[in-house]
């Protein structure tokens, strides 16, 4: 005898056999055994959940020797036949392939003839959604006054595309996904019986890819009892079944934690030269996000956790170690990242790149304030501002360095090899004669026109901060901007991604290299060289640029949340 796959050898044969359908069987029972049996049913559900199983045990029930009964012996020729699937009475039909017209009529013909040999003629009809619009127009008057013996059972996993007409001249049962315990339990049953020694924690990833259907998990069982024999290694169900290490993925935890930034890229390198799936890897993480924001939402580790995890009890030890690493909020953005990540791998040619460049962002998280925090540290902020009557005391200018104005740790980190061509961003303290002696004439001054000429074709909006700047030095290898001390024009070309472009397009354009340095001028601002009008409107502007950024509630927000100004609007 040819071999009988796990799927079809673990079929269940009676109504007490089916695994996490309770509601439906007991229900079908109860109208077998009160004689109440509609003549049309229709079971929807996902693949794999036991729909065609029941719908032939309910055939079984009605046409049994001793039936019609709740329990059919499975003994008798009528039950046999039934199993085998060889009943004259019992007609399995594929919608997906008879889905016509014509398949129809031929069905309206032959439903007015007898049973054969049993009590009912069954007709059960898979993925019944595929019929045409004429064909189930043309089942409807047979489907509402059907003969007496006849039973149509109708099956499918999608049952919005069934015209309402149908529904409701059927009763509807809806199947449910099986939970993954009762899935974990029917494994060990099948490996028991089968002679298969795997461990646990195996059956408990063949039940998690299994996603609630049975017949996926005895598929994928079959799978690796192939590849692997009676014997079977937790890794070698990971390479039968192309699964990424669970381990993998808790130091992908591990590393974010940490902010090991290094040890995120071989995670991505080792996952992607495994071949895994980079949008499934996503999917995986965000997944154990929710379970560590569940462990963080009970903390004692109450069974409400355990029961909400769906997790071997030694992993969720191990997230239950990697909690405290994180806050709420910082999940909550975490799994954010990672869903935006998962949808851009699935579209993007490049998804290893993705993964990557969003890991490496993660791991470099900012403290994240709950609503409640900010609530409180406004309140706190504005007790202050109100302390004394109302006045607040403009008090010291935030300095240009300072890492709620600026952020130009990058640079640093950049400034150890080449000092002589990395650009410098500072902000003396200068007196009044060293600002007079910083204007060029000449040659320097057209070269310096010419620079924010060529800046223009560039890079525009970097042009127009190099306009609001004065040239101090400009000569064979150096080159320093000044800008009114505490501007939002030093801030930003204080910032590394400008102070680089500073440095490249000084050397392309005086084709060697230049040491660039921005600082800041003490003493006010100054007026461009210019017609007067402009001179006077540029000054205003940028007085209120220096109005808003030492406004006593602006400097209190950055000093509380820890900010800097972006950009400067209007109102």
């Amino acid at each position: 005898m040819s071999y009988l796959v796990l799927a079809r050898k673990w079929r269940p044969q009676n109504f007490e056999d089916v695994i996490g359908q309770k509601p439906i069987t007991q229900a079908l029972q109860n109208a077998i055994a009160t004689q109440r049996v509609a003549h049309a049913y229709l079971f929807a559900g996902s693949r794999g959940v036991g729909k065609t199983s029941v719908a032939r045990i309910l055939a079984k029930a009605l046409n049994c020797q001793k039936g019609p009964t709740p329990h059919p012996c499975g003994d008798c020729q009528l039950c046999k036949e039934v199993r085998d699937g060889i009943s004259v009475d019992v007609l399995e039909i594929d919608g997906a392939s008879n889905r016509g017209i014509d398949e129809i009529r031929e069905l309206r013909e032959n439903v007015k003839y007898l049973p054969a040999k049993n009590k009912y003629k069954v007709y059960i009809i898979d993925e019944v959604h595929m019929l045409t619009e004429p064909a189930f127009n043309a089942l409807l008057k047979t489907l509402e006054e059907p003969p007496p013996h006849v039973i149509f059972i109708f099956a499918t996993t999608e049952p919005h595309k069934i015209p309402l007409t149908i529904l409701s001249r059927c009763q509807r049962y809806d199947f449910k996904r099986i939970p993954l315990p009762s899935l974990l339990e029917q494994l060990k049953k099948i490996a028991s019986q089968e002679n298969l020694e795997i461990s646990e924690a195996s059956l408990h990833l063949i039940a998690r890819q299994a996603q609630g259907s049975m017949r996926d998990a005895q598929s994928l069982l079959d799978q690796v009892f192939s590849f692997s024999g009676p014997k079977v290694s937790d890794q070698e169900v990971l390479e039968a079944l192309g699964i990424i290490d669970r381990k993998v993925l808790h130091e992908t935890i591990q590393a974010l934690g940490e902010g090991d930034r290094l040890r995120l890229l071989e995670i991505v390198e080792e996952v992607f030269n495994f071949g895994y799936d980079l949008k499934e890897f996503c999917g995986e993480l965000a997944q154990l996000m929710r379970d560590l924001l569940v462990l963080k939402l009970f903390p004692d580790g109450s069974q409400e956790a355990a029961r909400l995890i769906d997790l071997p009890e030694e992993e969720v030890k191990d997230l239950a170690r990697q909690v405290g690493k994180f806050s709420q909020e910082e999940l909550h953005a975490l799994f954010r990242a990672l869903l935006s990540a998962h949808d851009e791998a699935a579209r993007s040619t490049f998804p290893r790149l993705i993964l990557e460049m969003t890991l490496t962002r993660m791991s470099r998280r900012k403290p994240v304030l709950s609503v409640e925090e900010v609530l409180e540290k406004l309140r706190a902020m504005e007790d202050r501002l109100l302390a004394g009557g109302g006045s607040v005391s403009m008090g010291p200018r935030l300095p240009p360095g300072s890492p709620s104005v600026r952020q130009s740790e990058t640079l640093s980190e950049t400034m150890e090899e080449e000092a002589e061509e990395v650009p410098e961003a500072v902000s003396p303290q200068r007196d009044a004669g060293e600002e007079g002696a910083g204007e060029l004439t000449g040659e320097g001054k057209e070269q310096w026109e010419d620079l924010v000429t060529f800046a223009k074709k560039k890079k525009p909006p970097f042009a127009s901060l190099l306009e609001h700047g004065e040239p101090l030095v400009l000569d064979e290898a150096r080159l320093e901007i000044v800008y009114p001390e505490n501007s939002f024009y030093l801030e930003r070309m204080q910032e590394a991604d400008n102070l680089s472009f500073l440095q490249d397009l000084s050397r392309e354009f005086f084709k060697r290299p230049m040491r660039v340095r921005i600082s800041g001028k003490k003493g006010g601002f100054f007026v461009r060289k210019g017609p007067e009008n402009q001179g006077e409107r540029k000054n205003s502007r940028r007085e209120r640029e220096e109005e808003a950024l030492n406004h006593p509630l602006v400097r209190e927000a950055i000093n509380v949340f820890g900010g800097r100004v972006v950009e400067i609007k209007k109102l």
